[in-house]
């Protein structure tokens, strides 16, 4: 097989923040989006065909449930997005409220995690009063952590006893212990500092693949020291997030960002790119 130590352009976009890129099993394809146009792409590695499809509210990520119903967060909370636009809530929306939902992913025990942005990052108050939520399967909420910037990157460990997440604003990863049956999480004490850290993923051998806004390039977080071992450019990009895709989930995705380039100074500004692995990832976790 032939492997790549480089990033190629695999779909030439300018997305003005690419965002949540992740593997369907289902169909075979990759999904991504750019929240600003309100668009949702998906992309055949086969054939690299591309379907667009937009929706009248903008999202911040996304994932699938069993029946490969898709799942969107978005300002207002996070919901079923149906084929025609229409929405359905996933909990009780006036019981609770997530609002200014960000970066999402289903973990092993089939619930949604979801962070959301404070109030004083999003220009709406001075409260720091972003938040990290499990929300149940049968609807109930559950705060996880409080007093966040900006609720970013996660995933779990391969042996799905430890969680990884970063606040942005502070340039930390931190590592949590994580209980299956509870969906609950503990600060091991662990973490390492990637600045620029935007979204990541996981792949097989234990190490966080990070993107790191404005820096151009991934790298890859040993979790058994919590260093930085390797790193890879991005051409002329500024990357947002990352996932493993293909039928053997040994293709690295990363999804770039146009916003802060319109200089020109970055030539591949939103493009979408991938490499091929030697070490991959695990197909994504999917709400039962």
């Amino acid at each position: 097989k032939k492997y790549f130590k480089i990033m190629q352009v695999i779909y030439k976009k300018r997305c003005i923040i690419g965002e949540s890129p992740v593997w369907n099993n289902f169909e075979n394809c990759f999904y991504f989006l750019d929240a600003t146009l309100k668009e949702i792409y998906k992309i055949d590695l086969s054939t690299r065909s591309v379907q667009l499809r937009r929706v009248k509210v903008g999202c911040n990520a996304l994932c699938f449930d069993n029946e490969n119903r898709l799942i969107v967060s978005r300002e207002d909370g996070v919901y079923y997005l149906n084929a025609d636009d229409s929405i359905e809530p996933l909990y009780d929306i006036s019981k609770y409220k997530i609002i200014n939902a960000n970066d999402m992913k289903v973990g092993p025990d089939g619930n949604i995690y979801v962070g959301t942005v404070s109030g004083v990052k999003n220009g709406t108050s001075e409260k720091v009063d972003g938040k990290l939520y499990r929300i149940d399967q049968d609807g109930s909420v559950h705060v996880l952590l409080d007093g966040l910037y900006v609720s970013n990157g996660l995933d779990w460990s391969m042996d799905e006893k430890r969680f990884y997440h970063t606040d942005s604003n502070t340039g930390y990863i931190k590592e949590y212990e994580f209980d299956k049956k509870s969906g609950s999480i503990k600060y091991t004490g662990n973490k390492v500092f990637v600045p620029g850290v935007d979204g990541f993923t996981i792949d097989k051998n234990d190490r966080l693949v990070v993107t790191r806004w404005d820096d151009k390039e991934v790298c890859f977080v040993n979790t058994e020291n919590m260093s930085i071992e390797e790193r890879i450019p991005v051409p002329d990009a500024n990357p947002v997030s990352s996932c493993f895709a293909g039928k053997n989930m040994e293709i690295l995705i990363v999804v770039t960002a146009k916003y802060g380039t319109e200089n020109g100074a970055n030539a591949n500004a939103g493009y979408t790119f991938m490499t091929k692995r030697k070490v991959g990832g695990r197909k994504p976790f999917i709400r039962r």
